[in-house]
């Protein structure tokens, strides 16, 4: 029931209409999914000799003390990866500073931040754990050799890293992600749980395994693996996972076992193990085109998408080619993918006016706050809005509150991401009467929509 999700997650964050959650009763209105604009060109590429063929974002993206900073690994079977630092004013414009502490060809003057004592690297996650003030960050990392598994790190600035408490999850796989952000105070790890954990499945799959201290790890679960509606020849290579408002979203990284190449799906969560996956299930960043530098391989970052100017920013990892590419070696480079707030998905009715009608749940108290979008044709401008929308409040049965009509309704027509950044826009009846009067009423929301898309609701103040 809806009451139980608001008492779970919370009405002050948004609510997304990915499920039915909040839909009780609909007509004329369909679901949309949307999926992020592709910069043109990568943001950040192998420039340097000690990144030889390519990098690969499997590691993080932050906004960290005024900054945008990746850690990043590089790409070549012919000698040692390593993990690489950069930073960015923009995350447009990245710098790699030569940071004299690792040695490459008999110089430190490189952007190198960690090389593992033994074995390979592969698969950094940082963790910003802003409740540690002596060691702000965190990270896991894979090492192979002789004793392989999940290495965990600290650091105090994001360059200096130590090896503490070292390896915590001996023989997990290569190909794991981390939570860039504690949850519920634990450490979250997804990855490949070792072979006397799991069962046999024949295929890759995920695990998640979590920890309030980086020693003691809870008894590994599997969270995820192909299902009848995959392709026959399909595994599910990694996922990522990340906290957005009211729910937990994650990044499946799909691989196509014939031809060889991954992709990435949207998947969402009440609670970080039990996952759903979108109806239907595009690729959330597709390749790009034949010969481009990311037609074959599309990974993420273990951290989620960065607010920056009322859009997300989805950094991403890709490459030209996958597993067991012939030399010359396959190219690899970062990209970025932008996506409106809360816009995953949305209800869409078009000229024929729709309506949604929601469970019935408690009115916290606050304004209702609406991200919506008042165009037919979202290629347009953006302030190009022909639609509307009024809301409806009934009580528990469904009657009409007095003075909360459609009629009694002031119509949305705009679209809150314009030329500024998104602010969700307040719903207000005549007399400017607010949903705050409502506050503790069990109440139902009816939504009509013509020429319009709803991606989101919360309660809220006016103009936050």
């Amino acid at each position: 029931m809806a009451s139980e999700q608001v008492v779970r997650r919370g009405l002050a964050q948004s609510q997304l209409f990915l499920d039915d959650t909040w839909i009780a009763d609909s007509v004329g209105v369909a679901r949309v999914l949307h999926l992020p604009r592709k910069y043109p060109w990568p943001v950040l590429k192998a420039d340097k000799k000690w990144e030889r063929f390519g990098i690969v974002a499997y590691g993080t993206v932050l906004f960290w003390r005024g900054k945008f900073r990746i850690w990043y690994v590089t790409w070549c079977r012919s000698s040692p990866r390593t993990v690489c630092y950069a930073e960015s004013e923009d995350g447009v414009f990245w710098e790699k500073p030569a940071l004299g502490l690792c040695h490459f060809e008999g110089s430190t003057a490189n952007n190198i931040v960690y090389v593992p004592r033994e074995g390979g690297v592969d698969c950094l996650g940082v963790i910003d754990d802003a409740g540690d003030e002596a060691w702000p960050l965190k990270a896991i990392v894979w090492r192979g050799g002789p004793r392989s598994g999940l290495v965990a790190l600290r650091s105090r600035d994001g360059i200096h890293w130590e090896e503490k408490p070292g390896l915590v999850l001996p023989a997990w796989g290569d190909r794991t992600n981390v939570m860039a952000a504690r949850e519920q105070s634990k450490y979250v790890v997804l990855g490949r749980a070792p072979r006397t954990v799991q069962p046999n499945y024949g295929v890759r799959v995920v695990w998640r395994t979590d920890s309030r201290n980086l020693i003691r790890w809870s008894r590994p679960q599997l969270v995820m693996k192909p299902d009848h509606e995959d392709p026959p020849r399909m595994e599910i290579y990694s996922m990522t996972a990340f906290r957005y408002e009211s729910l937990y979203l994650g990044l499946i990284e799909r691989m196509h076992m014939t031809p060889d190449k991954v992709d990435l799906e949207l998947a969402y969560s009440s609670d970080s193990w039990l996952w759903h996956r979108t109806r239907p299930r595009p690729s959330f960043i597709p390749w790009g085109p034949p010969g481009s530098w990311d037609d074959s391989w599309i990974a993420s970052p273990t951290n989620g998408p960065i607010r920056r100017e009322g859009s997300l920013w989805f950094f991403y990892s890709g490459r030209s080619g996958a597993h067991n590419v012939a030399e010359p070696h396959n190219q690899g480079a970062i990209g970025l993918a932008t996506l409106r707030e809360d816009g995953f998905a949305s209800l869409r009715a078009a000229e024929r006016p729709g309506c949604v009608l929601t469970p019935a749940f408690r009115w916290p108290g606050g304004d209702l706050l609406l991200n919506m979008d008042a165009r037919s044709d979202l290629s347009s401008h953006p302030q190009r809005c022909n639609g509307e929308l009024t809301v409806e409040v009934r009580d528990r049965a469904g009657k009409p509150l007095r003075g909360y009509t459609h009629g009694d309704c002031i119509p949305l027509r705009g679209n809150t991401q314009g030329m500024q950044a998104q602010t969700p826009c307040p719903v207000l009846w005549k007399d400017q009467r607010s949903l705050a009067a409502q506050k503790g009423r069990e109440i139902r929301l009816a939504f009509r929509l013509r020429d319009c898309h709803l991606y989101s609701f919360r309660a809220g103040m006016a103009g936050t």
